[in-house]
Formats: C-alpha cells, structure tokens, sequence
C-alpha cells in the first residue's frame, strides 16, 4: 500500500500509421480544387491518408492548411502516446503532471520527457463495505462489461479499492481529439442526412404558388430554392440549391428547371446536410378521377364519370382535388369509354409561363398504334409519325391515318442546301436514304423522248430542243459545262458517294461519280419523283420559271386547258412539230370557235406549206388577200397572176380563158386596202431594262 499517489507503470506505444495527410476540396462555383498536404511526426515518406472533406470545405488555401494541420496533430497524437497505470485521485483528462524519479531520465532519446499531459484517464474504485456489498460489486463488474480496462489494473482495484489506467502526451506535443467513432480526426464533423428527403420549391420570398409573376425563380446557374417539409412556411432561409440534369457542359446539356410549388426529391452529396442537390421532381396531390385515401388500404370510390367528358378536341380529368399536381398522361382512365389510355403514354410535357400554352413530346406505345408527336400549341404546329390519332391531353381519340404528318397554321419552309429527294417509290429499309433509281429511269424517258424529237425537228428542219442539244451551244448548261441540260440534270442525279469517310464522300459529289455504293446527288437537287401521279393545283395562281430551259415531256398525251386566255411568249422561235412519228388523223389544229386567228410575222416572212392541198376558205364573209408591193400566185406549170403596184400581169405558156356573162373594160380605177402596223425601232429604255434584267429580248416600238 503506498503512502502517497503514485504512477506505477509507465511506457510509451507507437502505432504503424500515416506519414502524410492529403485534403482535398473542391468548389463547382470556381471550378478549383483546393488541396493541403502535411507530413504526419518526422518520416516524410510512406503511407499517405487521402481525405476528401466534401465540396467547398475551405474559402482559400491558408484555411486548408490550418485544417491539415489539426489532421496531422490528431494523427499524430494517436500514432505515438504514453500509456500508464496509476493511483492519482487528482488526475483528470486536460491536466498537465510532473513524473519524478522516471526510470528513461538517463537514456538519450528520452532524456528530458518528464512532463505530459493526461489526455484520457480511466478510474476504478471498489467500496469496501460488507461481503453481501461485495457480491452486489461483482455483478455490477459483469453488467458493466469492463473488458477494456487492463486485467492489472481491475486487480489493483479489488485489492486497494481504488486504480487507474491512462493515456499521456509530452507537454510540448499539441493535442488534438480524435472522434470516438472513428469517423475521421476533425474537430467539429458536418451533420449527415441519413437518405433523401422530399422538399417544395419555392419563390423569392419564399412563397409556394407563382401568383401574377414568373413561375420559375432560379439563377444564372439554374439554381432554385426549396423549403423541407420540417422548414415553417414563414421561413425564408432556403438556399439556392443545383438541380441535376441529364446531361450537362459548357453551351449544352439538358435543362429541365422545376418551377415554384412543385415537389422535389433531394439527395446531398456525401451525406452532408449542407451539400444538397436535387435529384427529380415528384408528382402529388389526388387528381381529378383518382382514388381518395381511404384507411388501411381499403378499396375506394373514384369518379370515373369525368374520363367521359373528353373528346378529339377536348381533355379532361386535368385538375388535382388537393392542389397538387397530377401527370400530364396516365393509366387512370384505360376504358374504351373513358380515356383509352392503358398508361401508354410517355414523353415530356412543359408548360407556358402564362399557363395557358404547352410544347410536348409524346411516345405512344400502344399495341400496333407506335405513334410520335413533336407538338407546340403555337399555330397548332405538329410532327406526327406512325399511327395519327387525335389526342387531348391524356385522351387518345380517333384514327387520322397513318404515315406522317406536318402540319402548323402558320408559315413552313422545307430546306436542304445540298439537295431534297420527294418521292412516292417505296425503298427497303436498308437501302440508302438518298436512293433516286426511280427518278433516275424516269428522267432517263424523257431524255430519250426528247432525243427522238429532236432528230425529227432537225428531219422536219424546225426549232431542236435546247434541253437535249444544250443551251446557246452544243452540249452547254448551267449545271455542267460540257452537257446538255437533261444529260447534266441525270448525271448529277446519278451520282454517288463512298461510305467510308465523311470528308471523302463530299469530295466525291463533286466528282459527279456514279461508281459507289452511296447515292447523293452532286447539286443541290429538288426531285419530285411519283410513282403514280402528281397533282400540282393552286387556288389562285402557279408559276413555273427557269433560267435557262423549262421542259414538258409526257410519254403519252399532253393537256393544257384554260378558262380563259392561253399565251406563247418566246424571245426567239415557237415551232410546233406535229405528226413525227405517225401522220394518221389531224397533224395540227389551230381552231378558235369563236374570235378572229391573227398570225403575224412582224419583222419577217410567214411560209405556209403543204404536200397536198392548201386551203383557204372563208364560210360567210370574204377571203382577202393584200400585200405591200406585190402579191404573185402562181403554179409548177408556168401560169402566174402578178399584183405589182398598179399593174396586174398575166402569164402563161398556154392561153388564157375568160369565160363570163358579160364582160367590161372600163378606164383606170384605184382600190385602197389598209394593211396592219408594225413595230419598226428598238424600245432604247426597253432595251436597257432587259439589258440589266438579263432577259433576252426587248420590246420593239
């Protein structure tokens, strides 16, 4: 039994632990990782401890230090420490003692060590009442469960009553707690959330309904605020928090932003309670034909009435009974009667500021009724494809056909700078999309129709056809130098592209090749192809115009029939050819069953001829015949009849016979006949016009 309190073991431990403490910070703001490293004792090198304290930990890097510092110093103090056994009844964690007589005094490395501080002290006292007393103690001992007290120590306890086991540092040695979790060696951890939590987003002023303003409150980054469930509703304090998207960079990414009054399920990084972030939105509420809530799950009553009221043009079962909000589609009302709708519709939906437009994007997934809509309430604008249905809002009405739709009521524009294909000829689906075979053969036809005609043009010595020979000259077109215009048009249409390299195939449309295996179109094509008919009708007017040449080609009949009037301008010849290649029936007919036929050559001669006869007749009135300075009919044989000024000259190899009832020769006698006016002198300003318009040919006056 000592006299006095006593230290009666005394030893130093190390523990194998880190050399080096690394934290690391980041901040999203900045974009900067903030990072601090310090060795832990003497030893620079070895075993390095990582420790990510979670996003924007530290404002700068002075304050990251500091924290690496503490890190290191509690690292530190449970690497290399002082353990002990003792009787001090004064001993208590947080005071500094003097060890004297210690039995290190005159070894080097420890030379000096002979003031530490407690930094945990374990005490055990034993009263030293009766044996019953006794017994109750040993009970206790068990209950308590002191397996962590050194078997010594306990010994010391129950023989002297009183004992001690600690934990010292040297004096000088800062001391830094450690958690008694193990969690990690910070002073002051966060508070962690233990799972998600679901929260309403709120306005500026923390309210929950937009009202008359905007119903979106968000920054620059697209931060908005929220307000938990366990938050009062005067509370104002909410935090701007990130919304998680689909995707997200610098120019692009997904941006789907919840808007005041929605609920939202939020989760927060690392567990930090300060660090959320918001993962989805959720719907709630009841909505209008939904069941209410009833006790322990017992069936309920819905009002299945209101599906019924929906129509093509007219939704309903919109509303949310609890003020909540309800989704866009649903499986709510999958009758026949009632919405049609066995939850198979999918998409996104967004809604106008004002609340009275939407935008949508809708997947139907109906039993073989596949259908897509890219729909916009503005102008009625819609892209359908596969299965038309009408649709308000979660009711799919009644067929529209199938294929696709493109609709608005207001202005469209089809575009495409390299060329459009517009075609009726079904492909397999594997085929290229720019396949144009069938236009191909059918502008092959005409290439050949135009080409017969030509030659009988040329045969018939009348006007060739410039969209085969070429424009201007021989083998000359806008679309290519060294072609015609129909033999350019079918090369260009002919033309393919390699399928290995992107590069590569717009080189090769340039090269107008028709030798791989991808069809393109070397110019910037529009090719409306049919494999049936095409119907071009236009309510007002329609106007056909090209720069150089315009070619009409049918393979069988060709109709032009107008209510009116029907004008053939030409700035250089019309010829009309009819009858190249069979003569049966009528070769030409120019009739006008009412009105007067005018055919004038102003500037030049009008030849009229025929194998056989040459007919002029004239029913009811007089046929006329008038020239300027002579008029001369004659005939194979030699006999002629001459009209030259005032003389009238007859000439034969044969006679002449007069046959009449009576004849008279009466003096001279002058006849005025009036002949048309033509133009005579070019336009000047006419001329100029044309001049710069490019037109090619200018009025006369």
């Amino acid at each position: 039994m000592e006299e006095q309190d006593t230290v009666q073991f005394m030893g130093q431990l190390h523990r194998l632990s880190h050399r080096r403490i690394t934290l690391l910070s980041s901040d999203y703001k900045t974009r900067q990782a903030i990072s601090a490293s310090r060795p832990v004792g003497p030893e620079r090198e070895g075993l390095e401890s990582y420790d990510p304290v979670g996003d924007y930990a530290f404002a700068t890097l002075s304050e990251a230090e500091h924290y690496v510092r503490l890190h290191s110093e509690a690292l530190q103090v449970d690497k290399s420490f002082w353990h002990g056994r003792a009787n001090v009844r004064s001993a208590r964690a947080g005071t500094r003692f003097e060890l004297l007589h210690a039995p290190w005094v005159h070894t080097a490395h420890l030379r000096g060590q002979d003031h530490f501080l407690f930094t945990q002290v374990h005490s055990y006292g034993i009263n030293n009442l009766e044996s019953g007393a006794a017994l109750l103690d040993a009970d206790l001992t068990t209950r308590l469960q002191l397996d962590h007290l050194d078997p010594q120590v306990l010994a010391e306890a129950q023989r002297s009553g009183f004992a001690q086991q600690f934990n010292a540092v040297g004096h000088n040695q800062p001391w830094r707690p450690t958690l008694a979790d193990g969690t990690g060696q910070r002073l002051n951890p966060v508070a962690t959330a233990h799972g998600p939590q679901t929260a309403i987003v709120v306005g500026a002023d923390g309210q929950t309904t937009a009202g008359s303003g905007s119903p979106l409150h968000c920054d620059a980054m697209g931060r908005v605020r929220v307000r938990f469930h366990w938050q009062a509703e005067d509370d104002r304090g909410a935090c701007w928090v990130r919304v998680g998207q689909a995707l997200a960079g610098q120019g692009f990414g997904a941006q789907f932003l919840p808007r005041i009054g929605q609920e939202v399920l939020v989760h927060f990084i690392n567990g930090d309670i300060d660090r959320p972030i918001i993962f989805k939105a959720l719907y709630n509420g009841r909505g209008e034909g939904g069941v209410a809530p009833t006790p322990g799950g017992a069936p309920g009553q819905s009002n299945l009435a209101v599906y019924a009221k929906a129509n093509d043009q007219r939704p309903s079962a919109e509303a949310n009974l609890a003020g909540g909000n309800s989704p866009a589609w649903h499986g709510g009302g999958g009758g026949e009667t009632q919405h049609r709708n066995a939850a198979a519709l999918s998409g996104f939906k967004t809604q106008g500021f004002d609340g009275q437009g939407h935008n949508q994007l809708v997947f139907d997934d109906s039993d073989q009724q596949g259908r897509i809509q890219m729909a916009t309430t503005q102008a009625h604008s819609q892209l359908n494809l596969g299965h038309l249905i009408h649709q308000a809002g979660n009711y799919r009405g009644s067929f529209r056909g199938q294929g696709f739709e493109l609709r608005t009521d207001a202005y469209g524009a089809v575009r495409a700078a390299k060329g459009l294909l517009l075609s009726t000829y079904a492909i397999e689906p594997h085929t290229p999309a720019g396949d144009a075979s069938a236009a191909q053969a059918l502008l092959q036809q005409q290439r050949d129709l135009a080409a017969r005609f030509d030659l009988a043009a040329q045969i018939h010595h009348t006007v060739p056809l410039a969209s085969h020979r070429g424009v201007h000259q021989a083998q000359l077109s806008a679309l290519i130098a060294d072609q015609a215009p129909l033999q350019a048009l079918h090369t260009s249409l002919s033309a393919t592209v390699t399928g290995e390299r992107l590069a590569q195939a717009s080189a090769d449309a340039l090269k107008r090749d028709s030798h791989h295996p991808i069809p393109h179109s070397a110019d910037p094509l529009l090719t409306l192809s049919a494999r049936d008919s095409i119907a071009k009708i236009a309510g007002q007017s329609l106007q056909w115009t090209a720069a150089q040449t315009l070619t009409l080609g049918s393979g069988a009949d060709t109709h032009l029939a107008t209510g009116q009037t029907l004008r053939l301008h030409s700035g250089q010849a019309i010829a009309a050819l009819a009858g190249a290649q069979q003569a049966d029936g009528i070769g030409l007919a120019l009739i006008a069953s009412a009105g007067a036929v005018d055919i004038q050559a102003q500037q030049s001669d009008i030849h009229l001829s025929a194998q056989d006869d040459l007919k002029i007749i004239s029913i009811e009135a007089a046929a006329q015949m008038a020239a300027g300075t002579t008029l001369h009919l004659a005939v194979e044989g030699g006999a002629s009849l001459t009209l030259e000024g005032g003389n009238i000259t007859f000439a034969c190899p044969g006679s002449i016979k007069v046959h009449a009832g009576k004849r008279q020769f009466s003096g001279p006698s002058r006849s005025q006949f009036g002949l048309p006016l033509f133009p005579q002198s070019v336009c000047v300003a006419c001329l100029l016009k044309a001049a710069r318009n490019g037109a090619p040919y200018a009025q006369l006056q």
